[in-house]
């Protein structure tokens, strides 16, 4: 299950509002976050997948524009998830890897977001972010392109 978003760089100012509605990054998170709920209830997105450079725009701009050396995504090694790599290749960097976010719809008992996986994929565009529910079974996906409440068009795919 995928839903693919609409990431433009134009669509957004530099600190993370985008341009048409006036939301900040996290406000459109959980308008996206919702949007695939409906189209996959009862799923929930587990996962936010962009090429490298939409997720160096999304540091950015959950940063709010103020460097902190903080790079968001992991890297797939081989089309894979694989933490133990990223782990290792991390010691190596200048910068501290965030791993998840918080879901801005989905709390654990305690009130926190469930964990949301950030990962860089080379192969997408880097226009778009994908919202997607990876299951633990590794059943097949679907793909679904819907209109966004937010007033961003969600991509066909």
């Amino acid at each position: 299950m995928e839903l693919i978003i609409p990431f433009r760089k134009s669509d957004f100012t530099h600190d993370g509002n985008h341009v048409d509605s006036g939301m900040f990054i996290t406000e459109l998170q959980q308008v996206w976050e919702n949007q695939f709920h409906n189209v996959f209830n009862p799923y929930f997105a587990n996962v936010i997948e962009g090429h490298p450079l939409a997720m160096i725009r999304l540091t950015r701009f959950f940063e709010q524009n103020m460097a902190s050396g903080y790079d968001f995504g992991m890297e797939l090694i081989e089309g894979n998830i694989d933490i133990e790599t990223n782990l290792e290749m991390e010691s190596f960097s200048d910068t501290e890897t965030v791993y998840a976010i918080g879901s801005r719809i989905k709390f654990d008992a305690e009130g926190d977001g469930e964990p949301v996986l950030l990962l860089k994929n080379y192969k997408l565009k880097e226009d778009i972010l994908v919202f997607k529910y990876i299951p633990d079974d590794d059943e097949e996906v679907e793909r679904v392109a819907v209109n966004d409440p937010a007033g961003v068009n969600v991509a066909p795919c």
